[in-house]
């Protein structure tokens, strides 16, 4: 329903410490500088073939499977690469960077020569005979501070010691290049595809003019150049043993070809730093070539499993084999005939098949039963559940234009949709995605461009002066699920609970908060279910929720952006408070001063002039998580950080389960402070 009423406040209730505001801001906790160099400024180093590639895989990776932000990645390719260009990325990205706190997981990926120069006199505690160095693109060229003498071992180990002394100790080195003991034949055949090249010009004088000033004064032992088995700064995965050749082919550095197969092929959430390297040494002792991992952290898990995030997508699961309870029911969208698959864990970014197919044929408020849907088939054990098939009863109604109907076909395999019976039961299929003849019939519209996929939310809810045109950059990995997110948001927008048990006792509120004090400011902004508001930077908000019903109630908030299909939880409780927060005859102050929660912030893009959207409220008489309804439009978003699954409940006679919800429509238009009214 979308409310019409602002009811009265009866009991002051505040926020208890034990509830969560969801951030409406999910920060990535990766961050990266990737270099990769082929070609090469002197006319004396033999240039690459496949490095920068394989730089851009890495970035793919870590944008795709780990979700890491564009601009969490710093990409130095080729001429961008110089000796000075990577210190002062490495400051600005990584030391220095404002958004980096302790614990992150950095990575240093570097592709491309290595070298070794003899050492100077004094050069570190010991006698060494050489000095291992990584080639920048102008490597053995002639720079302002003299002839370039790549970067040393003792330049990059101060280097990282400052960063792990600033940001900490969970920072990756991983280098795909070569230090060989023997030094390489001049013939095309001895050095085209190896990763190293003789210094021919560089004295080492130059080194001591290279050297990264941090390390002036810093102990440092170079008999084992980058391969110190006692670093605590950081964890080195390097592509081979010291003296060995590091190859590359077209296709890409065997190194990291290999790296990348290994992430498509074992679970890394619980893989350690020195497992992986083991694993990566079968898969080239074929070549002679055997990867290594180094330092005193090397049997922590892959960077230290920050990238590795529960999924909220996945939800537990419990009982036999061939019938199982999965902790989510109507509340969340699930109906008779929804399908989900079985997986092994709830790691995001980590391989995780799917074990078996379920199909739900009994569904409760919070928590429903499945069976197996093949019995004739073996069955695989498995703890958590992702949703396949919602079987929404609601179509989602697309218009394709002439020139884009092949893309739909492509995506869907269908142009109409498709119904079979299950059980007895009607079961459409994934999401019920139809397409249909007219823009007039369709809640949303799709046409393909020249650069970009433009998408239009029809939605007969959202006012018709605020329907602007979604671009989404031609990349098949995001027009292929634009559609599928959009028509979730359609079947969570517009879902309720026909029984309508709390209907007319929801309530809520919308006021302008002052953001330092909290206090409340002008009159409630929600008049006849829409709130109107003229909008302008720094503005803040207050939500009050009210209850007027004689049953206690666990509330879930959702802002639902119908210029995207972003969908962001602005409060959600967690399950160890003792009581539902909005209590029986009360109210729920969020954002307002003494609630614990900081001021929302409803998002506005800059681009546009008016911004429409919906709060939307779930509530529940027994706690259940709702981290499943976040979803963003950002094409390499961070995933939601879910919150604790419920523990299973046992319904009683006396004290059914049940749910409801209510809606507000948010109408922001863009004014100066000055003309705010």
């Amino acid at each position: 329903m979308v409310l019409k009423l602002s009811l009265p406040a009866i009991v002051y209730n505040s926020v208890p410490p034990h509830c969560q505001f969801r951030s409406q801001e999910m920060a990535s906790r990766v961050f990266a500088l990737l270099i990769g160099i082929d070609d090469y400024k002197s006319g004396r180093i033999w240039n690459l073939e496949a490095c920068a590639h394989d730089a851009q895989r890495m970035k793919q990776w870590l944008m795709q499977d780990l979700q890491v932000p564009k601009e969490n990645i710093a990409l130095l390719l080729n001429q961008e690469a110089t000796k000075r260009r990577i210190e002062d990325t490495f400051m600005s990205h990584l030391v220095n960077n404002p958004a980096i706190s302790k614990g992150d997981a950095l990575i240093v990926y570097f592709a491309g020569h290595g070298s070794t120069l003899r050492a100077p006199p004094d050069w570190c505690e010991g006698k060494v005979p050489s000095v291992q160095v990584l080639c920048p693109y102008d490597h053995d060229t002639k720079g302002p501070e003299g002839r370039v003498a790549g970067i040393s071992d003792r330049s990059l180990f101060a280097m990282l010691a400052e960063l792990s002394l600033i940001k900490g100790d969970n920072v990756t080195l991983i280098l795909d290049c070569c230090f060989p003991n023997a030094q390489l034949g001049s013939s095309t055949r001895d050095r085209r595809f190896v990763r190293y090249t003789p210094t021919s010009k560089a004295t080492p004088e130059d080194l001591f003019l290279g050297l990264w000033r941090g390390a002036v004064g810093r102990r440092f032992r170079g008999e084992f150049g980058f391969f110190q088995h006692d670093s605590q700064s950081h964890v080195l995965l390097a592509a081979c043993r010291p003296g060995e050749k590091a190859l590359e082919w077209k296709e890409g550095g065997k190194f990291t070809s290999e790296l990348l197969a290994v992430k498509d092929a074992l679970p890394l959430h619980q893989m350690k730093s020195s497992d992986l390297s083991e694993h990566l040494a079968k898969g080239l002792a074929h070549i002679q070539q055997h990867p290594v991992c180094v330092g005193q952290r090397k049997d922590r898990v892959i960077f230290n499993g920050v990238p590795f995030v529960a999924d909220a997508s996945l939800v537990p699961v419990s009982g036999e084999k061939d019938h199982l309870r999965m902790e989510m029911g109507a509340m969340h969208g699930v109906v008779e005939g929804t399908e989900f698959s079985l997986h092994e864990h709830n790691r995001f970014g980590s391989i995780n098949p799917s074990l078996d197919s379920f199909r739900v044929y009994e569904v409760h408020p919070t928590w429903s039963l499945a069976r197996r849907k093949s019995m004739n088939k073996p069955s695989g054990r498995g703890s958590w559940a992702r949703i396949t098939r919602w079987n929404s009863r609601t179509p989602f109604r697309v218009y394709v234009k002439r020139t884009c109907s092949f893309l739909f076909r492509r995506l869907f395999g269908r142009s109409k949709n498709s119904e079979e019976e299950l059980d007895g039961i009607p079961v459409k299929e994934g999401l019920n995605i139809v397409q249909v003849e007219t823009s007039a019939d369709a809640d949303m519209s799709v046409g393909v461009h020249t650069r970009d996929v433009r998408v239009q939310n029809l939605d007969h809810l959202i006012p018709p002066t605020a329907h602007p045109l979604i671009r989404i950059e031609k990349d098949r990995s995001r027009s292929g699920v634009i559609l599928s997110e959009a028509a979730r948001f359609h079947m969570h927008l517009h879902r309720t609970n026909s029984a309508k048990p709390f209907h007319e006792s929801l309530g809520m509120e919308i006021f302008r908060v002052d953001p330092h004090t909290q206090r409340r400011v002008g009159p409630n902004l929600l008049v006849d279910g829409t709130a109107a508001i003229s909008h302008s930077e720094g503005t803040r908000y207050g939500v009050v929720l009210h209850n007027q019903s004689d049953t206690d109630l666990w509330p879930y908030l959702a802002y639902m952006d119908s210029n995207g299909v972003d969908i962001q939880l602005l409060y959600h409780p967690r399950p160890s408070y003792p009581m539902p927060p909005l209590r029986k005859r009360s109210y729920l102050e969020i954002g307002c001063m003494g609630s614990g929660i900081p001021p929302l912030n409803f998002p506005f893009p800059d681009n546009l002039q008016q911004e429409s959207a919906f709060l939307k409220l779930f509530v529940s008489t027994s706690y259940t998580s709702m981290g499943l309804l976040e979803q963003s439009s950002s094409a390499h978003s961070r995933p939601p950080t879910p919150l604790p699954p419920p523990a299973p409940t046992i319904e009683s006679k006396d004290q059914l389960q049940n749910w409801d919800t209510a809606l507000a429509c948010v109408i922001m238009r863009r004014v100066k402070v000055k003309d705010r009214v």
